[in-house]
């Protein structure tokens, strides 16, 4: 009696341990670019750059950071910012990907703001957005954030208290 329970158990649980293998959670990249960092730092190494819609592994989380392995095999952290549980279709649209449209974008479009009445309020109101696209166009490299970070003696270099 128990060899007809035993084994049909054993099988059922073997089955659940296998589903559960292959249920492991999958990100998308959800931002332009992202860095996969070797500590769940944004200062720490850089392991690789990510693009939108690359798909991930979860592995664990740790607070706003998360363990993720690529399909490339590297394993690193990611701020849980750049990734989504959605699944992000990307499609292009004359040489350029984009993702669907932000939740911001669909916010303010919804309150009738659009790109059109940003150039009209732009024409009309005499408002230049340059310097907001010069600042959205600025990149610091990783070495000048650490530099900036040592010379401040902020996070790991500052002093122990």
């Amino acid at each position: 009696m128990k060899r007809y329970i035993v084994g049909p158990t054993l099988m059922v649980c073997l089955v659940l341990m296998v589903g559960l293998a292959f249920a492991a959670d999958s990100l998308t990249v959800q931002v332009q670019t992202t860095k996969l960092r070797k500590d769940a730092k944004f200062w720490a190494p850089v392991l690789a750059t990510l693009k939108a819609g690359d798909k991930v592994t979860l592995d664990r989380a740790q607070g706003d950071w998360v363990f993720v392995s690529t399909s490339a095999g590297q394993s690193g952290w990611l701020h849980n910012s750049a990734v989504t549980t959605k699944d992000i279709q990307l499609s292009d649209s004359g040489g350029t990907l984009q993702a669907g449209a932000s939740t911001d974008e669909i916010t303010l479009a919804g309150k009738g703001f659009t790109k059109e009445v940003e150039d009209e309020y732009g024409k009309t109101r005499g408002v230049s957005f340059k310097a907001v696209e010069a600042m959205s166009a600025y990149r610091v490299s990783d070495q000048e954030i650490e530099a900036f970070l040592k010379a401040g003696k902020l996070a790991d270099w500052g002093v122990s208290r």
